[in-house]
């Protein structure tokens, strides 16, 4: 019976090794273990990195080969012959001192006291080296090492800080906040529990209302410009029926699981309510007129934050390549499928995957020093007062664009166009003294449509609303021209029905039927 194990010396290839004989193999093992040696030694006085810098030419000094370093410390190998003895040299910062460890890798059965005599050798060049070595050379020197630091995730001097949480406790383990999934569970459970609130208010379960959703707090173009700028966050926490609500979550759920971890609950909460924000604003000003809701604006914000991360070395490189083609799947696959069918709000996506990609690249220089606690209150402290003072301002251009001004305004048209047609209500009751004053009166309102129709006409607008006032003028005075007919016929006794004023009022649905939508 073989099994297959790793080999620690044979050029690192798998060697087959027969269980049931231990054979050469084992004992070359076990020589080797034995042999390791490792020694701790102070390092008071010095900085971080005055450490690595002296470590780093200690090594260059006894002439061996660095396979890699990190702001951890430094890989090494001797370089003796082939047949000589050979050993792996790992030099490791912790806290208030340093760690030296050897390992034989050389095929010689015997150690000989070997790699005790590398430390030792080490040690005492150090020394030496952190005598001679000068304080502007560091500074110097360390600059090019740093641009050869691998990065932490990478880094296997850094082992503990890889990501830690395990998908042990079944799916309900997906709601419950655990170490290193801590902030996303409670945003699920938020979500679950506004939606069932909502329920209880009397929102459809499926497919709520727009009313009722602009009730609940969705992102409104014309409620939110307004002053009510709360709805830019209360928006991302409702959602338009169940199916919504399961999907967003499900892909807050994969994302995640997958980022938090790499984030920490800070930053990731950071970046998942300034994405919300961002992409409702993205909304407003993309849209004429709309309601909107939902978690995926932020959701693609966080994605974008994981592709920016996923576009450099902080992600080790097995990881890399996959979550880089599921998540751009995902991303392409959402906003392609946004595109072709109406009702998403792909304008709220991209905001929020573009704001997310930029929050990615700031965070980066402060996870890459996780132990730097002054760089990650700077991180977090820059990114929200840079995201909060762009979004104040694109807040008050919103509210002094003309498509606010248009917003406004339109209301005081269906204010004009209620008070004009209070003529049209119980005409069959009415006297026709009391319908001509009212006829008349509604002529008066109708002409103030047309001219507040123009005067909108002439702000900066959309191809849609342009086309939308030239339809309000049409309807406006198709309506001026029923009510003329309606008072000419009273007036010759004809009724308040004929032929003319059906084509007319046919004329009028029609107009009606081409308004693009409120």
């Amino acid at each position: 019976m073989f099994n297959v194990y790793p080999g620690n010396g044979m050029n690192g290839k798998l060697v087959a090794v027969n269980k049931s004989f231990p054979g050469l193999y084992y004992y070359y093992l076990s020589l080797n273990h034995m042999a390791k040696f490792e020694q701790d030694f102070p390092i008071t006085g010095l900085s971080k990195k005055q450490f690595l810098v002296i470590a780093f030419e200690t090594i260059k000094y006894l002439g061996w080969r660095i396979r890699f370093v990190s702001d951890a410390g430094v890989i090494a190998y001797t370089q003796n012959s082939e047949y000589a003895w050979n050993g792996e040299i790992t030099v490791k910062l912790e806290r208030d001192k340093a760690n030296v460890q050897c390992v034989p890798i050389s095929n010689m059965v015997s150690d000989a006291g070997q790699s005790e005599h590398t430390v030792s050798q080490y040690i005492a060049a150090f020394e030496k080296m952190k005598s001679a070595i000068t304080e502007d050379e560091i500074s110097e020197k360390y600059k090019v090492y740093k641009k050869d630091f691998v990065p932490p995730y990478e880094d296997t001097l850094k082992p503990n800080i890889r990501p830690k949480y395990s998908f042990s406790g079944g799916y309900l383990s997906l709601f419950k906040p655990a170490e290193g999934y801590f902030v996303t569970p409670i945003l699920i459970d938020l979500n679950i529990l506004i939606f069932l609130a909502m329920l209880f208010t009397g929102v459809s379960f499926f497919e709520p209302s727009a009313a009722s959703m602009i009730r609940g707090g969705a992102n409104a173009t014309v409620a939110t410009p307004n002053g009510q700028w709360w709805r830019l966050i209360t928006n991302c926490f409702i959602h338009f029926g169940f199916f919504h609500l399961l999907m967003n979550m499900y892909a807050l759920v994969f994302v995640g699981l997958f980022l938090e971890p790499f984030l920490g609950k800070a930053k990731f909460i950071i970046a998942y309510m300034l994405s919300g924000i961002i992409a409702s604003l993205a909304s407003l000003w993309w849209h004429d007129h709309t309601v909107s809701a939902g978690a995926s604006g932020a959701i693609f914000g966080m994605y974008g934050v994981f592709l920016a991360l996923l576009s450099t070395n902080h992600i080790e490189r097995g990881m890399r390549k996959g979550l880089l083609i599921n998540i751009g799947i995902f991303v392409v696959y959402n906003l392609a499928y946004g595109s072709f069918k109406g009702g998403i709000d792909n304008a709220a996506h991209i905001g929020g995957l573009v704001s997310g990609l930029i929050m990615g690249y700031a965070f980066m220089p402060s996870l890459r020093q996780p132990d730097n606690v002054k760089r990650q209150w700077l991180a977090l402290l820059s990114v929200s007062i840079v995201a909060i003072c762009l979004v104040t301002i694109a807040c008050l251009n919103l509210r002094q664009s003309d498509r606010f001004i248009y917003e406004n305004r339109i209301a005081e048209f269906n204010q004009i166009e209620d008070s004009a047609l209070t003529a049209l209500k119980d005409t069959d009751y009415k006297p026709d003294e009391t319908l001509l004053e009212e006829l008349q009166q509604g002529l008066i309102y109708w002409t103030k449509g047309i001219s507040l129709a123009k005067e909108l006409d002439h702000l900066k607008l959309s191809d849609r609303l342009h086309r939308r006032n030239r339809l309000l003028i049409q309807y406006c005075q198709l309506r001026i021209a029923s009510y003329q007919l309606m008072e000419q016929n009273i007036k010759l006794g004809k009724g308040h029905v004929t032929p003319e004023l059906k084509q007319i009022n046919q004329q009028i649905t029609s107009t009606i039927h081409q308004l693009p939508s409120r």
